[in-house]
């Protein structure tokens, strides 16, 4: 009967961890080149995508703590899915930049939180049933490599619908959501007497619900490499425009880009068991900055031999801070320690990257921008490197 149950409530996670990015995959990687065509400049494109990142960073977190301190993990979930889902429908009401920036606030006021909440319940549950959070997350890796093909392959030919099959996927994710098992009563009513003091917490205060230091470098790694992702995608669209190529490629570009993560998922848990978080995280900052070189190439081949590296380069470093934090957070604070990591990456790396990015694009070129922060992120990557072999001999002489 556990067994079974087991099974049930596994199958349950597979298919949110899925519909989480099934959604996303159906118009989120086409939003830069959306916009390109409807005649924004590299600047604007900047702007619009760094609001979301700005959100995470005052919205999200209070998001977060209104999960952990109501107990209602399920609920709040559900209502940043409705809100993400029913905010798509904004960008119809024009085409201009002005209806772009409103329509991108409301979304980000929802859609931003969806990863670290979804994250928080799936990998607390899987924990309670002895399932694999790696074999579970390989549902949003699928489900975004087939859906993001099929769905540049059809928007090339209507690019405005890819927001009514955003909003189709929100909803099939929100039925997943409200099946998933009951939150836990006993953590409730421990959160009881806490659950309308809501309020934003300084820094020192959210790295106050982790046990070690140690997460200082693996925040500092997670904000590195987010200032390079956030631009690669942000701009690969229009990248990917300038070199004369359209939907279906940016689709199978980002299709590819999603299968290589399914190796590293398969194997993850072995690696990091071996390996440890913080070596594979340096690593896969290392491969990252040579993956923007190869981007910055503009042969098509080497575009998708870049992509090939997103597994080694995104998957590693999301699982392997996701995990830790996960291992090294407070149990009544999972929410938070989640949204520590996406206040990171999500919000402050990504703001970085979209705003020095689009400055540098619109002064200098695409190729060069990707050529630069590739140089940022292996030098800055080999810097704080050392400073963690350091501060790690330090601990261990003390202990001593």
């Amino acid at each position: 009967m556990r067994n079974t149950t087991a099974k049930a409530i596994g199958f349950n996670l597979l298919m949110v961890n899925s519909f989480v990015y099934i959604a996303f995959s159906v118009y989120a990687p086409f939003l830069t080149l959306y916009y390109t065509e409807k005649g924004l400049s590299a600047g604007q494109i900047g702007i619009l995508s760094t609001i979301g990142p700005i959100m995470a960073i005052f919205i999200q977190p209070l998001w977060a703590m209104l999960s952990d301190k109501t107990g209602k993990r399920k609920d709040v979930l559900s209502l940043v899915v409705i809100g993400s889902g029913l905010s798509l429908f904004s960008y119809y009401l024009g085409s201009g930049f002005l209806t772009f920036f409103f329509a991108t606030i409301l979304l980000s006021i929802f859609v931003n939180s969806i990863i670290p909440l979804s994250d928080a319940i799936v990998i607390q549950d899987a924990k309670k049933h002895n399932l694999d959070f790696a074999k579970i997350r390989l549902g949003g890796t699928i489900g975004f490599a087939v859906m993001v093909a099929a769905a540049g392959s059809y928007l090339k030919r209507n690019p405005s619908i890819q927001f009514i099959f955003g909003f189709i996927a929100f909803m099939v994710l929100l039925l997943f959501i409200r099946i998933l098992p009951k939150d836990n009563k006993k953590e409730r009513q421990t959160l009881k007497a806490r659950r309308f003091a809501i309020k934003l917490p300084k820094l020192n205060g959210l790295l106050h619900i982790f046990n070690t230091r140690l997460i200082l470098f693996i925040l500092a790694f997670a904000l590195l490499s987010q200032i390079g992702i956030s631009f690669y995608f942000s701009f690969m669209g229009v990248y990917v425009s300038e070199l004369g190529f359209d939907q279906n490629i940016l689709g199978l570009l980002n299709s590819v880009s999603a299968f290589s993560e399914i190796p590293v998922l398969i194997f993850i848990n072995r690696i990091l068991k071996r390996f440890g978080a913080m070596k594979i995280i340096i690593f896969s900052c290392m491969l990252l900055g040579i993956r923007m070189l190869l981007m910055a190439s503009g042969f098509l081949s080497l575009l998708f031999f870049a992509q090939m590296f997103h597994g080694v380069t995104f998957m590693t470093i999301y699982f392997s801070c996701a995990v830790f934090i996960s291992e090294h957070v407070l149990p009544e604070k999972q929410s938070q320690g989640q949204s520590t990591l996406a206040i990171v990456q999500a919000g402050i790396g990504s703001v970085i990257g979209n705003v020095a990015g689009g400055y540098l694009v619109d002064y200098l070129t695409v190729k060069t921008t990707f050529q630069l922060i590739a140089i940022l992120i292996l030098s800055m990557t080999t810097i704080i490197m050392v400073i963690q072999i350091l501060y790690t001999k330090k601990m261990k002489t003390k202990a001593v």
